[in-house]
């Protein structure tokens, strides 16, 4: 899918790790979804998010960043090039 974009590829990942009603905001870049359970959020900092490529971007959802929103459940998920932050939402 060459003209994927990358919330596109984000909204698909988190559909097939069994979130549901997902929303994206711009400003912050933050989906809010839901498991059915709880409701969790994942943020990515606006440089991260722009200069990551898609593939990695794709690579670093299935590794690190669905098994982060799916351990922490309710909280959000932070995500810059420092790495990955839990935060209780507010």
């Amino acid at each position: 899918m060459p003209d994927t974009t990358k919330n596109e590829a984000i909204i698909a990942t988190l559909n097939s790790a069994g979130f549901q009603r997902i929303t994206l905001s711009v400003i912050p870049k933050c989906f809010v979804c839901e498991n059915g359970l709880s409701r969790s959020e994942l943020e990515f900092s606006r440089s991260y998010f722009n200069d990551t490529p898609l593939l990695m971007l794709r690579a670093m959802m299935q590794e690190k960043i669905i098994p982060a929103l799916t351990e922490h459940q309710g909280k959000k998920v932070y995500v810059t090039a420092r790495g990955i932050s839990i935060i209780s939402r507010t």
